[in-house]
């Protein structure tokens, strides 16, 4: 597969702020984090509710991809995106969605499908199926309506 079709990065264009912090747990590039009360950064975990600051971005300067994971107390980087931004993120398993869903948080830094009372965090930018497992998933920010 070629980088279009199945890209290496999460961070796919737009503006964002790049922050890094200490891990305060296992976290996969492409999930929503927040900075906890310790400062450390760690998964949002509050369901259809604001309070992500970014999401994970993988850290290539160690030559690790999104694959790679953080385990805990290592250094996270992470990007808060501007209006117009597009990220690689992750659908939560048993979740399918059309291309202009409205996405929200799972409580687990995965995305889902929103409802009408949910904090949107993003958009699908493709639909995605991921009924039989977690996938990723191209997520666009827009003004108003994005990761807080």
């Amino acid at each position: 597969m070629t980088s279009a079709t199945t890209p290496k990065t999460i961070d796919l264009g737009g503006q964002s702020v790049q922050r890094e912090g200490i891990a305060g747990g296992a976290i996969t590039p492409g999930m929503l984090v927040t900075v906890n009360s310790s400062g450390e950064v760690v998964v949002h975990g509050t369901a259809g509710q604001e309070g992500a600051r970014g999401f994970a971005v993988e850290y290539d300067l160690a030559g690790r991809g999104i694959d790679d994971d953080y385990a805990q107390g290592d250094q996270v980087v992470y990007r808060t995106p501007a209006e117009g931004s597009r990220f690689y993120g992750i659908l939560a398993s048993g979740q399918n969605v059309s291309r202009g869903a409205a996405l929200t948080s799972n409580g687990d830094g995965r995305l889902k499908a929103a409802s009408a009372t949910d904090f949107v965090e993003g958009y699908a930018a493709e639909a995605v199926d991921a009924s039989g497992g977690a996938a990723r998933i191209r997520v666009d920010v827009h003004k108003g309506r994005g990761i807080a």
